[in-house]
């Protein structure tokens, strides 16, 4: 037995007993092997040892290849194609910690969001005007035409009073001076509130003596104190409990990044059966396999080409192809598909970024990223099934369920409404009979048009969920 051309051919432990019967009987004559006689219990002995042995055995021959290899040893199998073990990571965000200018927000300061999670600072930082990220400010003084100046990253903005001047109408003129590219600036009675156009950044604020600050907020990044994908919506990281004097109060204006635990056996097996071509090049599954092996923090790749003469029903041109790729630095996805692309071929995208070739000349390289599509889930509960008790946190366990599993879908997966009873009905008990509806927007502020029908999601699309977005009628 061992090694023959079909593996590894391990005994059982009754093929071992019986060759040691025959072994002993040929030894010594006609003996009694039954188990329960005196050579017999000595065979038995012998017999579990060898198969202990040859168990051994199977293990480490297992353990050179990643279809059958687990753990440490998988992690030694897939190394031979330059691939590693994706580590755990943790949820990170950032919020605005508002309080007192010159307050010291100090790293390892804790904060904890709706689902009872705690997340802690990594850096200290300062609230400050010299590091704002969300600012509200009120009119000190009404004078009629006079001018109020706001200089906020480094753009002055100056207003004029008419003649009849009131705070309302000098906080709603700032606010229409703001390039919304950099700003999002809303006034609301006469209050005027100013955050960074992607709610994170931080910028330096000046104001005249005419105006001042009734609330200012630092951008400070967190991150949870236990490994996993665990989501934070935006307005959830909202509790401090490092009670600090100045620190008044914390809010994460947009979605944390989501982290991960670590990557099971299985995920590591078909992220290595994906990327099985790293060796080559030019072929799709070479380019799709080397971006996965080897440019860091890539988790989704998709090649898509157009081999014809003429513009396809994607809009690829004639005889390119569009890598669809999640994660990664933009120059070092670019400076790989450079490196795998077929020569003379065209790349398409809607990313671009520049690659110097051997001859010094630079080389525009096009890639996709994702196309945010905002989803939209609607869960209508139409009876009780009177068997079971209804908990009263069934609405909040519904939402869940509909967020874990919208969490899962990957770039180019469409809404499958059917797939969403499943995880709801799992998650509650007292539910009768449920009705699962959806829609996908272009942007947060759409109005979405429900509909029981699937919801199709194209190749460079990916559905984004939250809980704010997430609706449970009829309990």
């Amino acid at each position: 037995m061992s090694l023959t051309t079909t593996g590894f051919d391990r005994p059982r432990l009754i093929d071992i007993k019986a060759d040691l019967d025959q072994r002993f009987i040929d030894a010594l004559g006609p003996v009694n092997t039954a188990p329960d006689a005196v050579v017999g219990q000595i065979i038995g002995i012998l017999a579990a040892a060898l198969d202990d042995a040859w168990e051994a055995l199977q293990n480490t021959y297992d353990a050179m290849y990643p279809y059958s290899a687990e753990g440490v040893s998988l992690d030694g199998a897939v190394a031979f194609v330059g691939m590693e073990r994706i580590a755990a990571a943790v949820t990170t965000v950032v919020a605005m910690c508002y309080g007192t200018e010159s307050t010291l927000i100090p790293a390892g300061a804790i904060a904890r969001s709706l689902d009872n999670r705690q997340y802690v600072t990594t850096t200290d930082t300062v609230i400050a005007q010299s590091a704002a990220g969300d600012v509200e400010i009120e009119v000190l003084t009404v004078t009629n035409s006079a001018n109020y100046q706001i200089i906020a990253g480094g753009v002055s903005v100056i207003y004029t009073s008419d003649a009849s001047a009131t705070a309302e109408e000098i906080v709603a003129g700032l606010a229409a001076l703001f390039d919304p590219l950099n700003f999002t600036a809303t006034a609301t009675g006469a209050m005027l509130r100013i955050h960074s156009a992607d709610s994170y950044s931080g910028f330096v604020i000046t104001l005249d003596s005419k105006l001042g600050i009734t609330l200012l907020g630092t951008p400070v990044t967190f991150t949870a104190l236990d490994l996993g994908a665990f989501a934070l919506p935006a307005n959830s990281l909202t509790q401090i409990d490092s009670m600090l004097t100045g620190w008044d109060s914390i809010n994460n204006l947009v979605d944390g990044n989501i982290g991960r635990a670590v990557e099971t056996d299985e995920e590591l097996r078909l992220r290595h059966r994906d990327a099985i071509r790293v060796t080559g090049a030019a072929t799709v599954q070479a380019i799709r396999s080397r971006l996965l092996a080897e440019v860091p923090s890539v988790e989704y790749v998709a090649v898509y080409e157009n081999r014809t003469n003429v513009i396809d029903a994607f809009n690829l041109p004639p005889h390119s192809f569009e890598t669809v790729v999640s994660g990664g630095l933009d120059q070092a996805v670019g400076e790989k598909i450079f490196e795998v692309k077929p020569a003379g071929i065209e790349t398409y995208g809607n990313t671009s970024v520049s690659v110097i070739d051997e001859n010094n000349d630079a080389q525009q390289m096009n890639f996709s990223r994702e196309v945010e599509k905002i989803a939209w889930i609607r869960v209508s509960v139409n009876s009780l099934y009177t068997e079971e008790i209804l908990t009263t946190e069934a609405i909040q366990a519904i939402k869940d369920a509909v967020l874990a599993h919208g969490l899962t879908l990957n770039i180019g997966e469409d809404l499958i409404l059917q797939r969403f009873y499943g995880p709801i009905y799992d998650a509650t008990e007292g539910i009768g009979s449920i009705t699962v509806e959806g829609a996908l927007t272009v942007l947060i502020t759409d109005t979405p048009v429900y509909s029981t029908l699937n919801q199709t999601v194209g190749r460079t699309e990916h559905a984004h969920f939250d809980l704010a977005r997430i609706t449970v009628v009829g309990i």
